[in-house]
């Protein structure tokens, strides 16, 4: 009697751990390919950047090197020019009036050039503040320092760990929390759940009501919602058995937003019924 019961309460304890730290893994495993992903994306865009910077630089000395030779060509081509016309005042004057001409196509040429480097070193500047604006944590992603969580009360938004379901502690007993995700009740160990950061204090009814999915799922959820069986028979079977079936029936059900479900467990010593609330 009460050994069994105490047998089927150790077995439900283990599920639930079990299933705890599973979701906590897959999480883990998610995040660390999501933040490779990122590491690889982010040096790619840095070397493009260097090599970018390199290039610029590389075609600006050129350019300056080409003017250099062009401008000492012209300075000796007109030495040349003005000694072997001496006394040609005239001419003279001419080949003076084409170095001040070319002299000043180089200044507005530089010019241009620098305007032309300075742009094209800002696009490489916007390029580094985007990186790091996408690099920047989301706050609202953000653990909370262990010394600003606060314990959880009745009335808080909270979630289960591990999972994004949002709902209301409605109740608090010992180690042990009635939460209302949608219109489904649950008993959730206080240890399990933690404060729903989701830019608000609380969740309205609606809020409450609706499962967050993207576009191209909600098909699939419609499809689902349809085939969804209000009803679970447990009767017959073990008490792990059953408490993972009713949590699997449950996540379902809060999932496609079901206002009510029904358990079927029978009577016999009342054993199912106890793991099962």
């Amino acid at each position: 009697g009460s050994e069994y019961i105490n047998a089927d309460k150790y077995l439900q304890d283990i599920v639930r751990d079990k299933r705890y730290w599973e979701n906590k893994r897959q999480t883990a495993r998610q995040h660390e390919k999501h933040l490779e992903e990122l590491i690889t994306r982010y040096e790619a865009e840095l070397e493009e950047v260097h090599k970018s910077r390199k290039e610029i630089i590389r075609q600006a000395k050129e350019e300056a090197e080409h003017l250099l030779q062009e401008s000492n060509a012209k300075i000796e081509n007109a030495i040349r020019t003005i000694k072997e016309a001496q006394a040609e005042k005239e001419k003279t004057q001419l080949v003076r009036q084409e170095l001040t001409d070319f002299r000043n196509s180089v200044e507005n040429i530089t010019s241009k050039q620098e305007d032309k480097i300075v742009r094209k070193m800002e696009v490489l500047r916007q390029k580094q503040e985007r990186r790091k604006g996408k690099k920047a944590t989301n706050p609202d992603n953000r653990p909370l320092p262990a010394s600003k969580i606060k314990p959880v009360t009745e009335g808080d938004t909270v979630k289960i760990k591990g999972q994004s379901t949002a709902g209301r502690v409605l109740e608090i007993t010992g180690k042990n929390a009635i939460v209302a995700l949608g219109n489904i009740k649950t008993t959730v160990k206080l240890e399990r759940l933690e404060h729903a950061r989701m830019g608000s204090a609380s969740l309205d009814t609606e809020t409450m009501k609706s499962t967050f999915i993207n576009s191209k799922t909600q098909d699939q959820m419609y499809e689902k919602k349809l085939e969804f069986k209000q009803d679970i028979d447990v009767r017959g079977m073990r008490g792990d058995e059953a408490l993972q079936a009713v949590t699997y029936f449950i996540d379902d059900a809060i999932l496609v937003g079901m206002d009510r479900v029904r358990i079927l467990h029978g009577t016999g010593t009342g054993a199912l019924r106890t793991i099962i609330r």
